[in-house]
């Protein structure tokens, strides 16, 4: 398979493109493991990404976000220049685009080819990925690329601006070798064409392959249960603190298994059947057949437990992305029947989950005690203990019940603020969960602070976490720090005017509309710095790109670091 990586530089102003405006500087492309400028006059340069693409006739192209940034851009700037762009095989490319998870996702379908966008992937399977930009996807791999701000690219030399694109077309390869082979498995179960299941939720991954289950047994669509509310997961957190050599068991795959041992079905609950009584929540379960998900489920596990078995012999990277794109199908299927847009919705098949789901993590959680293991965290995905023996306490677990638990971590300290607050060291690596350094809504200054602290109480040196407290107050106090460093994200989740009550996004949104004539359209980031003034933070918020260092309101920035560090240290 021949693929293409490629990225478009603009002029800009502020940090911001216009269409009607600024024209296509560079364009850097890598192909056959080299990269190739292209620059110039602008005209040129669109005709010469064209020709490369004929000539090079990839099966595959690939980029971040040139379905939301590069592709619509080009043909604005192709329409003013009245040229012709076909880099499909056959047909003109075309734009599309769905409402999904607060943003609308763009596609551009290319005829012919592949259209791969990683900030697709981003947003769907990295969900705790704080703004799904490629610098934190490229960290969550394990690659090293550090963003540079637009609005400071402008300014930048040619020389320095090139090499830092072509470190960002090296960087989406880099990313797309590393989840392009879970993407492919994934395409594989689904029966989906990668460039198609990667604009798609799981759900509706998960619609497909249960409805060609449903097709086969001659099964109608059917809504069962109405939109009524049922008791969740089952949270509960022993005391704050830390604590050392906190086991982790994963309780997901329980979810998978519980529905195999049960036979729960959309088509097998309350039609007809035994009664199911747990936890207060009584249905019906039919036992006479056998469920198309349960059936899914247990050829899905049958096949991941051989794969499995496979690499213990010897790691092979397609295996493992096979048997991770099983796992994250077969874990979806719980969720799967409670969605309001399931083809084959029974809401009382996902609340009789969760029930049997809370009523097994009690008993596990008497198991441990009984094995003399101190529980300290419980969630719906896992519990969290200290105790010796582990490995009998799961044969145990196992044995007993319908399960399959297995061990997430084992983490050598673990610290716990609150219930879904916490963070694990492992390997000498911070694993968190609802901390402000892995949120958006924060400073990336403040961020920075505390993720310091964090992992410098983590190894045990708290004159170390006092010294870093120290250190960054004093930079925000003395305003040495870059305006990017202060700036917030906020998503916009409908147009600027559409807000009946202003926020922050919507009021730096409106910025840049009056300023540039930009229509900023929901979903966007839009990264905000709060100026000074008599006024609320609110009607404060200004885009990052138009604040000065003089223009701060630095007690406002001295207030959210002095919170956020006392309530970590």
């Amino acid at each position: 398979m021949r693929v293409l990586y490629f990225k478009t530089a603009k002029e800009s102003e502020y940090g911001f493109s216009v269409p009607e405006k600024h024209k296509i500087r560079e364009m850097v492309m890598r192909f056959g493991g080299e990269n190739h400028i292209l620059k110039g006059e602008e005209r040129e340069i669109i005709e010469n990404f064209e020709k490369i693409v004929r000539d090079y006739d990839p099966d595959r192209i690939v980029g971040f976000k040139q379905d939301y940034d590069d592709f619509p851009y080009i043909l604005k700037r192709v329409e003013k220049l009245g040229m012709k762009f076909e880099i499909g095989r056959g047909k003109e490319i075309k734009i599309s685009g769905k409402y999904f998870r607060g943003i609308i996702l763009k596609e551009t379908i290319i005829p012919g080819r592949e259209n791969i966008d990683l900030f697709a992937i981003a947003w769907r399977d990295f969900p705790r990925l704080p703004t799904k930009e490629i610098d934190e996807l490229a960290e969550a791999l394990g690659i090293e690329f550090k963003r540079i701000p637009e609005f400071k690219l402008e300014k930048m030399p040619e020389e320095k601006r090139i090499e830092y694109w072509e470190k960002y077309v090296e960087t989406i390869e880099e990313i797309a070798n590393e989840i392009l082979p879970f993407e492919e498995e994934i395409s594989s179960l689904s029966g989906i064409s990668m460039d198609r299941q990667i604009r798609m939720t799981i759900g509706e991954l998960v619609d497909k392959i249960v409805d060609d289950e449903m097709k086969k047994r001659e099964i109608k669509k059917m809504r069962i249960g109405g939109k009524k509310r049922y008791e969740g997961g089952y949270v509960w957190l022993k005391k704050e603190g830390v604590y050392k050599n906190v086991v982790y068991l994963d309780f997901q795959s329980m979810y998978p298994n519980i529905i195999k041992a049960w036979n729960i079905s959309p088509e097998t609950v309350d039609s007809e059947g035994e009664l199911v009584e747990v936890e207060g929540v009584k249905h019906h379960v039919r036992k006479d057949i056998e469920g198309a998900i349960p059936s899914l489920i247990d050829r899905f596990l049958r096949r991941r437990l051989s794969l499995k078995e496979k690499m213990k012999e010897k790691y092979d990277k397609k295996i493992d992305a096979e048997q991770r794109a099983l796992k994250v199908i077969v874990n979806a299927m719980y969720g799967y029947m409670g969605w309001d847009g399931a083809s084959y919705y029974n809401l009382n098949a996902a609340e009789l989950i969760a029930a049997l789901a809370r009523y097994y993590i009690k008993e596990v959680r008497k198991i441990i005690e009984e094995r003399k293991g101190e529980v300290i965290y419980i969630d719906t995905d896992g519990i969290q203990f200290i105790g010796e023996n582990v490995d009998k306490i799961i044969d145990e677990i196992n044995s007993r019940f319908p399960l399959n638990i297995e061990v997430e971590r084992i983490a050598e300290k673990a610290a716990y603020w609150s219930k879904k607050k916490y963070v694990h060291l492992m390997d000498g690596k911070i694993i968190a969960t609802g901390m402000e350094f892995v949120r958006k809504d924060y400073p990336p200054i403040v961020k920075r602070a505390q993720r310091e602290i964090v992992e410098k109480l983590m190894h045990g040196d708290e004159d170390g976490a006092r010294e870093i407290r120290r250190k960054y107050r004093k930079k925000i106090s003395n305003k040495d720090v870059e305006i990017e460093d202060l700036a917030i994200v906020e998503q916009l989740t409908k147009k600027p005017e559409e807000y009946e009550k202003a926020t922050k996004a919507s009021m730096a949104a409106k910025i840049i509309e009056e300023k540039l004539g930009i229509e900023v359209h929901r979903g966007t980031n839009i990264y905000i710095v709060i100026n000074r003034g008599s006024e609320g933070p609110t009607f404060r918020a200004k885009p990052m790109e138009f604040v000065k260092n003089d223009e701060v309101d630095w007690d406002y920035y001295l207030k959210i670091y002095d919170d956020t560090i006392k309530r970590t240290f």
